[in-house]
């Protein structure tokens, strides 16, 4: 193919020694680099890094950022982990892609029952979600099992799930509004549900692949590393569910969505919808409140001449009468 260069006939010599981690991908290990087992892989995890590189950027003014922030370490945890782990291809490190994923949604987990609680309850309800997640991490590493890290992990993503339906209805009363958020919701277990799929054709058609990868030649079969994708497409649908958790525990919530997330979310919902109420309700309390002071002012005002009124015609008759007794006089 034009523009492209072939792959090396054999992989070079890893620098971490042999590949001894359960999970392995279609990407071809070690083949653009010693030290790299797969590049792509590798480097698409920045997705989650630049999403939480905006998401704590963008709360950098609030005085709760710590707690708004958890989350999107989180994510960025995973892309740290994902990274070590994919260039390595080693047993130990594949805990850390496994666990980050845990940590992170225990993160957002601990957000959408502890926003409106005390700060001790709180604190305490992330100590108990900690000492949890570690006791699960270290059995996980001294079993080097999977099964239930998957099953804690789709728990934890169904209450998530449930509990945020649940802020949406106290929290989110315009139906316009409502109505985008929803979709935002729908639009963010697609992308996720994309990327899960097109992680399992990667495992499913890896030979085609392979072979096809070979045929097109570099850099045109980077396209074709549908792992990668995955983790695009997983970091994108994860954003979008933590953005949403941030603003519907937030003092924001209710409001229009507004340019707050990052893309692809512009695209996916009107930012505005909604904005029209909310600026008609609050004209008309301003109307409202003109209206009723300007009735007081006018009683006060009328109030004033009256007494004016009153005050002159008392005058005028106690002169009137003064008059006419030095007259008698």
């Amino acid at each position: 193919m034009a523009f492209s260069w072939k792959y090396p006939q054999h992989a070079h010599p890893s620098y971490w020694g042999p590949v001894t981690a359960q999970a392995n991908f279609c990407e071809e290990d070690y083949i653009l680099t010693g030290y790299i087992a797969e590049v792509i892989n590798t480097a698409s995890n920045l997705t989650y890094l630049l999403y939480a590189y905006h998401g704590i950027k963008s709360n950098a003014n609030h005085k709760d950022a710590i707690f708004r922030n958890l989350p999107y370490l989180g994510i960025a945890g995973v892309g740290i982990g994902s990274s070590i782990f994919h260039a390595t291809l080693k047993n130990y490190t594949q805990w850390c892609d496994d666990l980050s994923m845990l940590i992170a949604t225990a993160t957002v987990l601990h957000r959408v029952f502890t926003f409106d609680k005390s700060l001790s309850v709180t604190v305490s309800s992330g100590l108990l979600i900690t000492l949890f997640m570690a006791t699960f991490s270290t059995w996980h590493c001294i079993t080097d099992e999977l099964t239930m890290h998957s099953v804690l992990f789709g728990l934890m993503i169904a209450t998530i799930g449930l509990k945020t339906r649940s802020i949406i209805s106290a929290r989110v009363s315009n139906p316009l509004i409502k109505a985008q958020v929803f979709k935002l919701c729908t639009w963010g277990s697609v992308i996720f549900v994309t990327g899960f799929a097109i992680w399992n054709v990667d495992n499913a058609i890896c030979g085609k692949l392979t072979a096809w990868k070979r045929a097109v030649g570099m850099p045109w079969s980077f396209a074709l590393e549908l792992h990668g994708w995955w983790h695009v497409f997983t970091g994108a649908g994860a954003y979008i569910f933590i953005a949403l958790v941030e603003y519907l525990t937030s003092e924001d919530a209710g409001k229009p969505l507004g340019g707050r997330f990052a893309f692809p979310v512009a695209w996916l919902v009107d930012g505005e919808a909604g904005k029209e109420k909310v600026e008609a309700n609050g004209n008309g309390h301003a109307n409202g409140f003109a209206k009723a002071n300007g009735a007081v002012k006018v009683n006060r005002s009328n109030g004033k001449a009256n007494g004016n009124v009153n005050g002159n015609a008392k005058a005028n008759g106690m002169a009137h009468e003064n008059g006419n007794a030095k007259k008698s006089l």
